[in-house]
């Protein structure tokens, strides 16, 4: 089916003219997806499971507020495939009301948002939608007004750990939810002190997307090939939040005669005086990302250890494994399922000879295979399958997806 989009614009505060376009599907559920990240391929889980989900039935996925730039530059670089069950509804709202204290924004955006984003799905009786929600406060509001037949909480991070102020918002969205999915075993422990049970789901991977990197005709791209080898990576945000910035740097520092490739945006990190040998390439798009790993040799997740970690899934540890590389971990709660595989390592002594070990076999084509299919089972299809059996069994509705005989076993 054709991608849609349900824009509404503002000429004014107080003036709306919305544009609204949508789809009328027939599919028995309408899953609707409250996003609290833009529906993108770099925004991580919530495009890639919403994408998933659409195979078996029609997902509408809701933005959260963009400023006029935000949407014009993600129509210009997200498409949804014309084959695709999902449909993308964003309101514009001006500057995303910036020009007011963050503390007074919420509730102005929500007023907003609310009647456009019902208008946009009013097609669909209450009694076939299924409201699915992460980190955002829209979510409640939404849940009032479309009254939907199941509600799902799908908790990406220790949102709490990471900010005290959302503590809060987390409470309460467990309260509406009738499912509650995690992607770490700690987050299972933290509800089921409150009364609540949990459903893990980790994180997952294209692993179609990134097994590009071990193919010959994947070329190299020019501002990685001139770096001299062996290159350690990593991919990803660049932040001291959850990232251990410093032990990276202090492997660069140890070992003068490797490179060390730093992929990704900054977060919150003015970096040092970095020593020569550490280059820090920034952002690149998603697409792009097995060409990047085909020339890195061995991959790191240097993840500190503490609560926001601990309830965390590393995107990163599937899609390096995916890519075929060689990976050296710090203790992150996905870490066993991949047993021999990874490499791990606390301190920077531990990392420089665990990198070592792993530089000797990073190429070895025998063991890139066995990594890809080892976490080829952790598809972006295999969670949407976890999550529909769940719903099928919540909704005691075997028309919703596709027939899936028995739970399948958690990864």
């Amino acid at each position: 089916m054709r991608a849609a989009t349900a824009v509404a614009m503002a000429a004014g505060v107080g003036a709306i003219s919305p544009l609204i376009c949508y789809n009328r599907y027939t599919d028995a559920m309408q899953l609707v997806h409250v996003g609290h990240v833009a529906f993108r391929p770099e925004s991580g889980t919530a495009y890639h499971l919403s994408l998933a989900l659409a195979r078996h039935g029609a997902v509408s996925y809701v933005n959260p507020p963009l400023s006029l730039i935000r949407w014009l530059g993600q129509r210009a670089q997200v498409r949804v495939g014309s084959g695709s069950q999902v449909s993308v509804i964003s309101v514009v709202v001006p500057g995303e009301l910036r020009f007011l204290p963050r503390r007074w924004r919420q509730k102005p955006l929500e007023l907003w948002m609310t009647p456009i984003v019902a208008r946009a799905l009013r097609h669909y009786p209450c009694e076939s939608l299924v409201l699915w929600v992460s980190n955002s406060a829209l979510a409640l509001r939404l849940h009032r007004v479309l009254q939907p037949r199941l509600t799902c909480y799908h908790r990406l991070d220790d949102f709490g750990a990471m900010d005290p102020t959302l503590e809060p918002l987390e409470r309460a969205l467990e309260g509406i939810a009738d499912l509650i999915f995690v992607v770490s075993p700690h987050l299972i422990a933290q509800h089921q002190q409150r009364g609540r049970e949990a459903i893990l789901l980790p994180n997952g991977v294209n692993v179609a997307l990134f097994a590009r990197a071990v193919a010959s005709q994947t070329t190299l791209p020019n501002d990685l090939a001139c770096i001299r080898a062996p290159r350690i990576g990593f991919v990803g945000w660049l932040t001291p939040r959850w990232i251990d910035l410093e032990l990276m740097l202090e492997i660069a520092r140890m070992r003068p005669d490797w490179s060390l490739v730093l992929i990704g945006s900054k977060l919150a990190w003015e970096p040092p005086l970095l020593p020569p040998n550490v280059h820090l390439l920034g952002f690149r798009p998603y697409h792009q990302l097995p060409n990047y790993l085909k020339g890195l040799d061995v991959c790191l997740v240097p993840f500190k250890d503490n609560a926001i970690t601990q309830g965390a899934s590393p995107l990163k540890l599937y899609e390096y494994l995916a890519a075929g590389r060689a990976v050296v971990s710090t203790p992150v709660p996905d870490l066993p399922t991949f047993g021999d595989l990874v490499w791990q390592a606390h301190t920077a002594q531990e990392f420089v000879r665990a990198i070592e070990d792993a530089l000797a076999s990073a190429h070895d084509p025998v063991l890139q295979q066995r990594r890809i299919e080892a976490v080829r089972p952790h598809s972006w299809e295999a969670r949407a399958e976890t999550v529909m059996y769940h719903l099928r069994q919540a909704l005691g509705d075997t028309a919703i997806s596709a027939a899936l005989p028995q739970a399948p076993r958690p990864q």
